[in-house]
């Protein structure tokens, strides 16, 4: 009873204090944006405060904060539409740079001690992790989607294990108090490791190859997973900017 409780109000005050927070942030926004009430500059903050927002709200509830600030993303999103513009440029750099450092404080702080002290039962978890556990569930999730092998075994290899691992990690290392903890830990951390490097080495590869494959296996032919439309991709709103100064300056250059 205790854990079911547990559970619920992780999920339960997370998707309340995101719900209030997207729902806050895109008010805003498609308030202040047809009134000219706000710089465009100033609107990347709201995204940014939206997410702090969420995480507090429902850490101060007892509920999630990671869940929170994903709801409240996906709340922002589908409420604000289009006005605004790319009012989430500084969201998205900052969290590039963030995961970057993230990563960069991994290497030097986590990963050392744990290549320090491997022993046989941590690296064989790791391995089995990084492919039995984790394709093993895909191959069944993808049963009734017609879905070929080769497609199969490439989404059941790429699953990267980074950011919410670390998070994870860090949750296990702060809050919980476990007999074997140190082993968990160590067991994480290589995943990750193992990770960053056979997916790093792998992914332009085994893209090529299976792209290839692609090509010569027309969807048409039959059937099957591979032939549904993939959903049209948004570039985000500062790769158009980018986009539209380059196709500037290429018809400036032509015109001169």
């Amino acid at each position: 009873g205790a854990a079911v409780r547990l559970v619920l109000e992780e999920i339960g005050y997370g998707c309340i204090g995101g719900v209030v927070a997207g729902l806050t942030a895109a008010l805003v926004i498609r308030f202040c944006v047809p009134r000219r009430l706000v710089e465009a500059s100033w609107l990347q903050v709201v995204p940014a405060a939206a997410a702090v927002l969420a995480y507090g709200l429902a850490v101060w509830m007892g509920g999630s904060g990671f869940i929170a600030a994903f709801v409240g993303g996906a709340v922002f999103g589908i409420l604000r539409r289009e006005l605004g513009g790319g009012v989430t440029f500084f969201l998205e750099e900052a969290g590039s740079f963030l995961g970057a450092a993230t990563f960069v404080l991994f290497g030097a702080v986590m990963l050392v001690p744990v290549l320090d002290g491997l022993t046989a039962d941590v690296v064989l978890y790791s391995v089995l992790s990084l492919t039995v556990v984790r394709m093993v569930p895909v191959a069944l999730a993808m049963l009734g989607s017609a879905a070929r092998r080769p497609t199969v075994a490439f989404l059941g290899w790429f699953g990267p294990r980074g950011l919410a691992s670390i998070v994870f990690a860090v949750i296990l290392a702060d809050e919980a108090d476990l007999v074997h903890e140190s082993v968990l830990l160590d067991t994480v951390f290589l995943t990750i490791a193992l990770s960053v490097l056979l997916h790093g080495l792998t992914a332009s590869s085994l893209a090529t190859r299976y792209a290839a494959w692609f090509a010569a296996h027309p969807p048409d032919a039959e059937p099957s997973f591979e032939a549904v439309p993939a959903p049209e991709q948004r570039p985000p709103g500062w790769a158009v900017r980018l986009r539209g100064r380059r196709e500037d300056a290429e018809d400036s250059a032509a015109r001169t």
